[in-house]
């Protein structure tokens, strides 16, 4: 039952069939799973609102508010978007973190670097 709510919305997510099949074939436990998930979507989310964006960096807030103002299906559910300015927060910190170590700008890494940090 879960399996296909989960398929219904992959049309819907940033990360490709192939990204999530490659986080699925990781080592890691089901929890580290997830967590690497969470963190590719927000990736693939700060990419897709920075067009524009040479440097590479993270998106600053504004620019977060705007890209929701710019989704239907959020912007009819508030607590939506609180939990997910959440979980952009938490990324943008281990992003740039991640992105120091290996020297490249945050909007630059890939899912492979994530995988990397996750599974070193």
């Amino acid at each position: 039952m879960m399996e296909s709510t989960f398929n219904d919305n992959s049309k819907n997510s940033p990360l490709s069939k192939e990204d999530i099949n490659l986080i699925g074939l990781t080592n890691l436990s089901a929890n580290e799973k997830h967590h690497l998930r969470m963190l590719a979507h927000c990736l693939q989310c700060f990419k897709s609102m920075s067009k524009d964006n040479p440097k590479g960096l993270i998106p600053v807030k504004e620019e977060w508010l705007e890209w929701c103002l710019k989704n239907p299906i959020m912007m009819k559910d508030d607590e939506f978007v609180q939990v997910i300015f959440e979980q952009f927060s938490g990324a943008a910190i281990q992003l740039e973190r991640l992105s120091n170590d290996l020297k490249v700008a945050p909007l630059d890494l890939t899912l492979r670097n994530l995988i990397d940090a996750y599974e070193g």
